[in-house]
């Protein structure tokens, strides 16, 4: 059997939006849980960008984007004996987006957890 539920939320100044997706799975003995969660920050540049400043504005962008990459980790736990376990894998990062010459900035936090809640233990 598996069971899924999916929830959204925009914030009241709609900046920060979110999307959770759980699915339960009970198969044979093992009672399992995988989460996904999906977080966006969106916020829009004070200045409006010409066409004249477009450029230079990429180009400024691209050497500050060398210096801030995408961070990933990974996390896994697990008991031999139970066979109970958790794995977590989480990256964060950034984007830009052009749109009628307004820059909106981006910020993403994506995370995965997969949880074995019960299970049979592994020899």
């Amino acid at each position: 059997m598996r069971e899924i539920l999916i929830k959204t939320s925009t914030s009241d100044n709609r900046r920060r939006r979110n999307l959770l997706m759980t699915e339960i799975i009970n198969e044979n003995g093992l009672v399992a849980r995988a989460e996904k969660r999906y977080a966006y920050f969106v916020t829009e540049k004070s200045d409006p960008v010409t066409k004249e400043s477009l450029h230079a504005w990429i180009e400024s962008q691209t050497k500050l984007k060398q210096k801030k990459p995408r961070h990933i980790s990974i996390r896994r736990i697990f008991d031999k004996e139970s066979g109970i376990g958790q794995t977590v894998y989480r990256t964060t990062g950034s984007f830009y987006v052009l749109k009628e010459f307004k820059i909106y900035v981006v910020v993403f936090l994506h995370s995965v957890k997969f949880d074995i809640l019960s299970g049979t233990a592994t020899l």
